[in-house]
């Protein structure tokens, strides 16, 4: 009998590695993609030498880490259940960095229009330094 048990808990452990390495995965994809999107919407504002963090760097690590917590949360909530397979919480984590970084990328926004006579660099004074404070 305790054999079995030992290898339940071995079974147990492989599978809570497994699903924080696919959290890893799926935090860090979403973070580059929604980087991307960011660096894109804000390109020219990120190459010129005023810009203090020109790679983003305090808004991704915060966003990183945001999307593992979260995705690490809600896998030990949604494998509580008594259901609960790796079909369901696949597709759950998935929908989470998605709507995760959406809310990134729509949170760091984007230059507004600059008006006619107004110096180029009015449009950079709205970004955000942080994700969802825009």
């Amino acid at each position: 009998m305790e054999l079995t048990e030992n290898r339940a808990r071995a079974g147990g452990c492989a599978r809570t590695v497994m699903w924080g390495l696919a959290a890893f995965v799926l935090a860090t994809a979403g973070t580059l993609y929604g980087g991307a999107r960011v660096s894109e919407a804000w390109h020219w504002c990120l190459t010129q030498d005023h810009e203090p963090d020109p790679t983003m760097a305090a808004a991704s690590r915060s966003v990183w880490v945001v999307m593992l917590v979260v995705l690490v949360v809600l896998r030990a909530v949604v494998s509580d259940l008594v259901h609960s397979r790796w079909y369901v919480l696949l597709p759950v984590m998935c929908a989470a960095t998605a709507v995760l970084t959406w809310l990134y990328v729509t949170g760091m926004g984007g230059p507004a229009p600059v008006p006619p006579g107004a110096p180029e660099e009015q449009a950079c004074w709205t970004m955000p330094g942080f994700p969802f404070l825009g």
